[in-house]
């Protein structure tokens, strides 16, 4: 059976805040349509299958179902029509909560004085539960179907019994779906995991599993080269520290070794590389270098069935105890 692999990108969105740029310190940051575009023609190329958050109400600016300040409409729908087309047929779309920012009020609107990943770390199954369904169905109401979460920065790591609860019960309450996921733990170091369960509710049949990457995002740092040359002697470091040209070594190696899932991690800002699209030339080099060296050794998969493989594998691991 071939191992699975898969990517996640988080931070998606058509818009976001640059800091620092104007007089008054913020000013609105489109991601071109070119962009989304060529991220989402790549992996229908390379076979590339994963998750990739769509950001329910980006730093702020507004719902996404609604409208998204200084984000033209025109330029939101795009977004939206390009993810759908060529992004969610091999992506699982998933809300980063509903932010990645300052928490939202629920019920006196606006935004409260706290961070969201402070915020679920003392959260109660019902209060999380509301926002995630909320999360989840201002992505419905564009066409985006949900089936998991993404926590910002590590939002609910002191309060993950909870907020896997949350998670799971949020996706049965707008989608009637009995196996949820989330995306919490980076584990770029040491030995690799596959995904885990992390709630369970026998009686009511729902289930969630933690899917973790055994990847950081190896193009973060790059971004802020202050040189062109700079910037290519960096990727290429990068590259060479997740997969080495002849396959032999780095961090994808140690995973396939390991008979662990592959799951690499990146970001949209990343990828962008403050317009130069870099991260994602480097994103496709990785991807060939696995399609050539490992070939049907390993098979793309999204997360949700990431998930599912790992709950059928530990029964059966189970059943032969």
């Amino acid at each position: 059976m071939p191992l699975p692999i898969a990517l996640i990108v988080d931070d998606g969105t058509p818009a976001t805040v640059a800091y620092g740029v104007e007089p008054e310190g913020v000013r609105v940051e489109l991601f071109p349509s070119s962009f989304t575009r060529a991220f989402g023609q790549m992996c229908q190329a390379r076979g590339v299958k994963g998750k990739f958050t769509v950001m329910p109400v980006p730093a702020r600016l507004g719902r996404i179902d609604q409208k998204v300040k200084g984000c033209p409409q025109a330029h939101l729908r795009e977004f939206i029509s390009l993810v759908k087309k060529l992004i969610a047929p091999n992506f699982d779309i998933t809300p980063e909560f509903l932010t990645h920012g300052l928490v939202m009020n629920l019920a006196k609107g606006g935004y409260n004085r706290v961070y969201e990943d402070d915020w679920a770390d003392r959260a109660g199954v019902k209060e999380m539960t509301d926002y995630f369904a909320l999360a989840m169905r201002i992505l419905d109401n564009v066409g985006l179907r949900s089936n998991g979460v993404t926590s910002p920065w590590m939002a609910g790591i002191k309060n993950e019994r909870r907020y896997a609860e949350a998670v799971g019960r949020a996706t049965w309450r707008v989608y009637q779906r009995r196996l949820a996921w989330y995306f919490l733990h980076i584990l770029d170091k040491g030995r690799p995991r596959w995904p885990w369960v992390t709630w369970r509710s026998r009686a009511e049949g729902l289930t969630t599993v933690m899917v973790p990457t055994n990847t950081n995002d190896p193009f973060w740092a790059p971004q802020g080269a202050t040189s062109a040359r700079a910037l290519k002697q960096a990727l290429d470091n990068a590259v060479e520290k997740m997969l080495t040209a002849d396959g032999k070594s780095g961090r994808i190696r140690e995973i396939f070794d390991a008979k662990c899932p592959i799951v690499l991690l990146s970001h949209w800002q990343s990828l962008y590389s403050n317009g130069r699209c870099t991260g994602l030339a480097a994103l496709e080099k990785i991807a060939e270098r696995v399609e050539r060296i490992f070939g049907d050794q390993v098979q793309w998969m999204k997360c949700s069935e990431l998930a599912a493989l790992s709950i059928r594998r530990n029964e059966a691991r189970g059943k032969h105890k």
